[in-house]
């Protein structure tokens, strides 16, 4: 097989500084005199010097995203919730080392999504000029972050596996190769028993393969619930979040009789990867 271990290496790294996202607790930022545009849920903040093409193009897929999102988990009914002062803001700041220096993010962060860190109401994106993976990758992640945040409750648990798999749902760019590299990892026993997925490892943030196994296999287990049985299934899985469930009582209401526990819904992944051997 040709995926050595230094080509398996390179996909998982380059997966993880893709995916991963940073919580931010607390921080100030000085947008005194920048501009801004606004949609019907979004408004981007930028400065003047950075012009206002891009912007007005991150503020149309921005919204594009919302609608797509939403519908997928079954938020529809809340389509005006993110409107007029409640806005979500997309902070876009005109280098890196300027992101870097009022946020306080690693160097390697694309950007994230404060969520209900200060007060309920509080949702923002932050990121900076510059990146060609932005509109297709970040900003989607994003996006689905705050709306499944928001939609299952700020005071409900939810997986760190579940939320960061339904965040990279809307990503573009999946290729069926790297698919076939995770199906290679589960047969050889590389893969993360989805019991652990839901206590994971502090490892995550500082071993590259290992967060980048724990962000695929999030994805994908997602887009097996997703793809296999449904959208009405998945948005009653959230629904069940929502209302206050654990998650493996929240799958077995949603999925039942074709997945009973979190061991089935590991046992038909599993056999739903192989395929791609």
């Amino acid at each position: 097989y040709p995926g050595t271990l230094i080509v398996r290496k390179f996909f998982l790294i380059l997966l993880f500084c893709f995916a991963v996202r940073e919580n931010v607790c607390a921080f100030t930022l000085n947008l005194k005199g920048w501009d801004q545009i606004s949609g019907k849920h979004f408004k981007v903040i930028f400065k003047r010097e950075v012009g206002e093409d891009f912007p007005r193009e991150i503020l149309d897929k921005a919204e594009e995203y919302y609608s797509d999102i939403a519908d997928r988990i079954g938020y529809e009914r809340y389509r005006n919730f993110w409107t007029w002062d409640n806005r979500v803001p997309i902070v876009y700041f005109a280098s890196q080392e300027e992101f870097t220096k009022q946020t306080g993010q690693p160097k390697w962060s694309k950007g994230f999504a404060v969520s209900h860190l200060a007060s309920v109401n509080l949702r923002m994106i932050i990121t900076y000029q510059g990146q060609e993976d932005f509109l297709n990758a970040v900003l989607p992640h994003e996006i689905s972050h705050l709306i499944l945040h928001d939609f299952i409750g700020p005071h409900r648990h939810i997986p760190t596996w579940f939320d960061e798999g339904v965040a990279q749902m809307e990503e573009q760019g999946d290729d069926p190769n790297h698919r076939t590299i995770f199906a290679h990892l589960i047969e050889n026993g590389e893969s993360i028993p989805l019991l652990s997925l839901q206590n994971p490892n502090p490892s995550i943030r500082t071993d590259a393969t290992y967060g980048a196994i724990f962000y695929a296999e999030s994805l994908y287990i997602v887009d097996f619930l997703v793809k296999t049985y449904g959208k009405e299934s998945f948005i009653n899985l959230c629904r069940n979040l929502r209302d206050g469930m654990d998650f493996e009582d929240a799958l077995k209401n949603a999925y039942y009789p074709a997945i009973d526990s979190i061991a089935t819904l590991q046992d038909k992944w599993i056999k739903y990867m192989m395929q791609y051997l």
